[in-house]
């Protein structure tokens, strides 16, 4: 049985740079941890989610995406920056816009 993911695990796995996958019910548990800065549909997979992250020391706050990889699950990457956020954010949307393309 997996144990539950709690706001303290799933801050710690993000440090350490884990990518978190998560039933989408736990998401919606933990989001308010996390500060939305931007939410960017893609038109094909669903929403994807600029956070500013809490890092375990307190320090200033970090970034992640939070997507949809399957129907009912979200995963959340850890990021360093918002220069390389927003550079995945782009990508994911040229992807998405070549699958237009056929």
């Amino acid at each position: 049985m997996k144990k539950k993911v709690t706001a303290e695990s799933l801050i710690a796995d993000l440090a350490a740079g884990a990518i978190v996958p998560l039933p989408e019910e736990s998401w919606r548990e933990l989001a308010p941890h996390f500060k939305l800065v931007s939410d960017t549909p893609t038109g094909l997979g669903g929403v994807i989610l600029l956070m500013r992250r809490p890092l375990p020391t307190g320090r200033k706050q970090g970034w992640a995406l939070v997507e949809d990889s399957q129907p009912g699950e979200k995963v959340v990457r850890p990021l360093a920056s918002e220069k390389e956020a927003r550079a995945l954010i782009a990508d994911r949307l040229a992807a998405y816009e070549r699958m237009w393309d056929g």
